[in-house]
């Protein structure tokens, strides 16, 4: 039977199996090249917020903007044109079928291409000037037509069991002759390093933000994050968020210089349209109920930093990784806010440590779809940082989670479990 419907497509996208393509398999699925410029985003931490805020400079300035966002969800939310997702009779909607049956036929791609593959196939569909997709495989950018600009968000372990330096080298393919890349202020060395030597072999012009340009102001109902002149307005909750939007004007500045009419007004506009540009999600505040997606040390270091300068204490932590690789790391920060390092560092000094910290009990669960004997090997890593109790579904870990604190809840791990929480505790 032939993919007739958008929900039908979405079912099948999600039906494939994650996995690696040759670069080639992928330039052969790759629909006729257009007038769509790409600007692809790899990197650990930081690719949805900064392709997001990207996205939403260009549609300020005026151009068709295709926008692919990678993880959890109806592949079909995730392709946006000009922000909006696709529309049903559309002709980015009716690419969307074809390229779904085009995949099914003709090449059985893994996800992850196959994903991207059918966001390029609307995006030409829908006529984009511009298209800014996540990859999670910088290589497959080598295939895209035209790249005038691409970006290397933050890198840190991500529980596959890489290197430092192996994911940066991986997310640094997707530099190109020609090209400007732009990374993110404050990588790790062995990442900068590896950065600047693939830039250095693909004749790629680099641009590293400065950290001295980000500034904090004090406190206040009024404070916002400066980074050169370009104001962040207080969506952007910590140094990571902030570091992601100098990123995206980056990438702005550098089309600009191009010879893409961006003006000062599209950036500042987009900015101050952006509602929440990390994974970080506020369901309510009395009581505070907080989702976020992160999954590696960085990410909860992020959001460690976000709960500590908020001066939140004794919230319940609902957690479901996908994997146990790097989980003690992951549990290490979530209760320290450092990812762990070769030295220790001053546990006095870091932001979650202690009593009172930000999180006072975790229930640890599975994501959907997940192994749930995965649970009770995330919480044997868990127990020698925080008081655990194993749930075997997530909504008896938030019944749990809310039966135990009055003071607020955490849902993070995954963006999985993330989303299936939003839709739990919407439902009641």
């Amino acid at each position: 039977m032939p993919i007739q419907t958008i929900l039908e497509a979405d079912e099948f996208f999600a039906s494939l199996p994650d996995g690696p393509d040759a670069v080639a398999d992928f330039a052969a699925a790759l629909p006729p090249a257009g007038a769509a410029a790409y600007i692809p985003v790899a990197g650990t931490a930081g690719k949805t917020a900064t392709a997001s805020l990207t996205a939403g400079i260009l549609t300020a300035a005026g151009f068709c903007t295709g926008l692919y966002k990678a993880g959890a969800g109806p592949l079909s939310d995730r392709i946006l044109v000009d922000g909006a997702p696709l529309a049903p009779g559309s002709a980015a909607a009716g690419a969307y079928l074809d390229a779904a049956g085009n995949i099914l036929e003709n090449t059985l791609l893994n996800r992850p291409a196959a994903e991207l593959t059918a966001a390029c196939v609307c995006f030409e569909a829908a006529g984009c000037r511009f298209a800014v997709v996540e990859t999670g495989d910088g290589a497959l950018a080598s295939a895209l037509p035209a790249v005038p600009a691409c970006a290397v968000t933050h890198i840190g372990p991500d529980g596959s069991g890489r290197s430092i330096e192996r994911l940066a080298h991986d997310a640094a393919a997707v530099m190109r002759q020609g090209t400007v890349c732009v990374t993110a202020p404050g990588q790790p060395k062995a990442a900068l390093t590896e950065i600047i030597v693939a830039a250095g072999k693909a004749d790629c012009e680099l641009v590293v933000p400065e950290e001295e340009d980000i500034t904090f102001p004090e406190e206040g109902e009024n404070a916002r994050v400066d980074y050169g002149g370009y104001e962040v307005p207080p969506a952007f909750p910590g140094y990571h968020a902030a570091c992601n939007a100098a990123i995206a004007v980056e990438l702005a500045l550098a089309l600009w210089r191009k010879g893409f009419d961006i003006p000062d007004e599209a950036i500042l506009s987009a900015l101050a349209a952006a509602q929440n540009l990390s994974s970080i999600r506020i369901l309510s505040q009395q009581p505070l109920v907080v989702l976020d997606a992160c999954r590696t040390p960085q990410q909860a270091a992020a959001l460690l930093r976000v709960l500590q300068n908020a001066q939140v204490r004794g919230l319940s932590a609902v957690v479901g990784l996908e994997t146990v690789q790097g989980a003690e790391a992951f549990f290490s920060t979530l209760e320290s806010g450092q990812p762990p390092e070769p030295s220790p560092k001053d546990r006095s000094e870091m932001p979650g440590m202690g009593e009172g910290g930000p999180i006072e009990r975790l229930f640890v669960t599975v994501p959907p779809g997940a192994d749930p004997a995965l649970a009770q090997t995330l919480a044997d890593a868990a127990r020698f940082h925080f008081e655990v109790e194993v749930c075997p579904s997530l909504p008896e870990a938030l019944d749990a989670a809310r039966a135990a604190s009055s003071r607020g809840l955490l849902v993070c791990g995954s963006e999985a479990l993330a989303l299936a929480a939003g839709r739990l505790l919407a439902e009641g």
